[in-house]
């Protein structure tokens, strides 16, 4: 009796053992991984992850190309030979040979608005590279929390195994003796299936923790085949409260979502200013040197303007589009601003039902079900408890248990979910 009792309390009984104990740094095996972490995790996926040095790389290309928007064209040279005896190809005995130089020279003004044009794309180019990295952060930190729900909810069941391995022994020792009535029969096959369930719900963990580590491995720019090691003891952080909604109100610009759109409406507007000096002319000037064969040198200059208001339609149809353009990305704007409040109202609103929900669970169910499994298999084993009752125990000391890990999650997911939406870095452990 004393030995059952014993293996009981350490599965559930007493709010002592209301939560399933961690491994901590100190209690992990010589020669082991030693626990990884959520900042580990999020700085790998900042430093290493493929899809954010693809963004980087593409904002510093977006950088390169403002400069070199600011450029005139490249100047022209051409050598000619004229009036040289045909047939024949004979260079050297041409009349005329000359040198041309040619150079195409903006309105001026035209290169600056073609610099801040590409100064505006670059300037959206850096604002994706920065929603990227909360984006790629943002499913590193819901992997993460995948992986910690998967850890310790085997760790419940493992707990509900033992008590099961038990309780099967139990049984089977009293129907061999002749012990048990037809409903203490039943006790015995169901003991077992319940075991066998448990351990098919510990492969399911197995293969749920093996997918959010090859998804954190990869987010990581790591190798998904490979072995993350043990995720270290997290408890979510309350940087993030639901009174903590300031941010709303006192302007979303911060926001990645919003600051790309905002972008994209002083590319469009730039785009509007380079469209409408469309209307100037540009100019050409060239100047040739000729040599001719009698020993006379000549030389020629001329200047070209371009007229481009003839063909009108042209520049009234780029000017047209351009300033749809700006309306659709102040459109935009709006309309990520809705969604950003939208969002992150309805996260607040989750998060603090979730944080209460959380309370409810450590501090009155989760200490019962530990309660409830202790006196059922005591009773059990004293012969006051039915069959039913023990297996109802035991489900609902894994249900509840993992129900509080879904919990502890969510609020993990929830902080993480507004720091993507406000912009933020968020802390994951304390």
């Amino acid at each position: 009796m004393i030995p059952m009792l014993c293996t009981i309390w350490l599965v559930g009984g007493g709010a002592a053992a209301a939560t399933v104990t961690t491994t901590t740094a100190t209690d992990a095996t010589p020669g082991a991984k030693p626990p990884i972490t959520l900042e580990l995790v999020e700085a790998r996926v900042r430093e290493r992850n493929p899809e954010i040095q693809a963004a980087l790389a593409a904002a510093r290309a977006a950088r390169a190309m403002a400069s070199a928007a600011a450029a005139w064209p490249a100047p022209g040279l051409g050598v000619s030979y004229e009036d040289f005896p045909r047939p024949g190809f004979a260079p050297g005995e041409a009349d005329r040979k000359s040198v041309d130089i040619t150079q195409e020279i903006p309105f001026p003004g035209k290169t600056l608005l073609a610099r801040r044009a590409g100064s505006a794309d670059a300037r959206k180019a850096e604002a994706e590279a920065r929603r990227v990295v909360q984006e790629q952060v943002f499913m590193a930190r819901q992997a993460w929390w995948d992986l910690v729900v998967a850890v310790e909810s085997a760790r419940v069941v493992a707990r509900a195994r033992e008590a099961m391995t038990q309780v099967v022994e139990l049984s089977g020792r009293r129907s061999q003796f002749g012990q048990v009535g037809r409903m203490e029969q039943l006790m015995d096959p169901m003991a077992r299936m319940e075991s066998a369930s448990l351990k098919a719900k510990a492969l399911d963990l197995r293969q749920e923790r093996r997918t959010a580590e090859t998804q954190l491995s990869a987010l990581m720019g790591l190798d998904p085949a490979g072995d993350l090691g043990e995720p270290e003891a997290s408890v979510p952080s309350e940087s993030l409260t639901p009174e903590d909604a300031a941010w709303l109100d006192a302007g979303l610009d911060d926001s990645p979502t919003v600051a790309v759109a905002l972008q994209d409406l002083k590319a469009m507007q730039a785009r509007r200013t380079q469209a409408r000096a469309g209307w100037f002319p540009d100019f050409m000037l060239q100047y040739r040197a000729v040599d001719m064969k009698d020993g006379l040198r000549t030389g020629m200059a001329m200047a070209k303007v371009t007229v481009p208001f003839v063909w009108f339609w042209g520049p009234v149809g780029e000017n047209r589009a351009a300033t749809e353009e700006v309306l659709a990305s102040t459109e935009m704007i709006r309309q990520a601003r809705l969604e950003v409040r939208r969002m992150a109202s309805e996260e607040i609103s989750r998060l603090g039902i979730v944080r209460e929900q959380l309370a409810i669970f450590d501090g009155e169910i989760i200490p019962q079900t530990g309660r409830a499994l202790d006196f059922a298999v005591s009773g059990y084993q004293s012969g006051s408890i039915g069959p039913a009752d023990v297996l109802t125990a035991v489900g609902a000391f894994v249900s509840m248990n993992i129900e509080r890990l879904m919990l502890k999650a969510q609020i993990g997911r929830s902080v993480a979910v507004l720091a993507r939406l406000k912009g933020e870095k968020s802390g994951g452990n304390r």
